[in-house]
């Protein structure tokens, strides 16, 4: 383990891994995972007290349904990320896009919210590419805003290093690019932020200030326990918007690849914890009542 000054989770911290993805197509080399039915064992054991598992297309989907159907204390969100927009071939994409949509149309019950859904500005790092996906999502919206139903958020700006070479000048070649446009498109079919969550939110740092106030809530990963970027980008932050998650199986708290698990939520009430000067304790209460109020949850702890 590397040498990190944020102090380690305490012991008996209670917790809710607002996002993660459990079960999840494995990686095909060094998987050094635990079994997802381990997984699940070991967060309750750990201290968790809900687990929310997260779809990005059809396939994680059935993986998701299939996986929860015995399991208490566990819901999904039900998503088509950016990147499935933009790496799904054409032949298939819109067989796929049917089926997904009809299940969200005819399966509100089962799910606590529609996400992951948004932008991802590199995975797509054309002009053409970015476009399909702000179109894709305005379709989601279109069809979902009358769900009652949260919304979950990927949102990744473009580097510099990522901007459309091709088209120098476009808006989305910015550091809040991807913010800016989801925020345009939240506005235009007027959905409330209050029941908005930015997942794994990664900055630019100024809007870890600007969209609290807005009413959003914000999710900070367990990685932010051994990296400071992930800390600072929510350090000014109330804790009434943050919620704690840990994307697993990536963002690990202190190592590098595909090997996290959900009980590492407690890792991120850590780093909570210490980018804000508090205890431990008030940030998995908070953490925990925000996620409940979100997503609907009815928990007796």
């Amino acid at each position: 383990m590397p040498d990190i000054k944020v102090p380690e989770p305490i012991s008996g911290l209670k917790f809710i891994d607002a996002h993660c993805h459990l079960p999840f197509p494995r990686p095909k080399k060094n998987d050094q995972l635990p079994s997802d039915e381990e997984q699940y064992r070991e967060f309750f054991k750990s201290g968790g007290i809900y687990l929310i598992t997260s779809s990005i297309d059809n396939t994680t989907l059935d993986l998701i349904l299939n996986f929860i159907k015995d399991k208490q204390k566990v819901g999904f969100t039900c998503g088509w990320a950016p990147q499935t927009v933009t790496y799904t071939p054409k032949t298939q994409y819109k067989g796929n896009w049917d089926k997904w949509t009809d299940f969200i149309t005819n399966n509100k019950e089962k799910f606590l919210a529609i996400g992951e859904i948004g932008l991802d500005f590199h995975h797509a790092q054309t002009l053409e590419k970015r476009e399909k996906q702000v179109s894709e999502l305005k379709k989601i919206f279109e069809i979902t805003k009358n769900f009652g139903k949260p919304y979950v958020l990927h949102v990744r700006n473009a580097t510099e290093r990522e901007y459309d070479r091709e088209n120098p000048k476009h808006r989305y070649n910015k550091r809040d690019g991807a913010t800016k446009e989801i925020l345009n498109i939240i506005k235009e079919f007027n959905i409330n932020p209050e029941r908005v969550m930015w997942h794994c939110f990664s900055g630019p740092d100024d809007y870890g200030i600007i969209l609290p106030k807005q009413g959003f809530k914000l999710s900070v990963p367990s990685s932010a326990y051994g990296n400071s970027r992930w800390r600072n980008v929510t350090k000014n932050s109330p804790l009434d918007a943050l919620l704690t998650e840990t994307d697993s199986y990536y963002q690990h708290p202190y190592l590098r690849g595909p090997i996290n698990v959900p009980s590492n939520a407690r890792f991120s009430i850590a780093a909570i914890a210490y980018s804000h000067n508090v205890s431990q304790e008030l940030v998995s209460e908070k953490t925990i009542e925000n996620a409940k109020k979100i997503f609907n949850l009815d928990l007796v702890d």
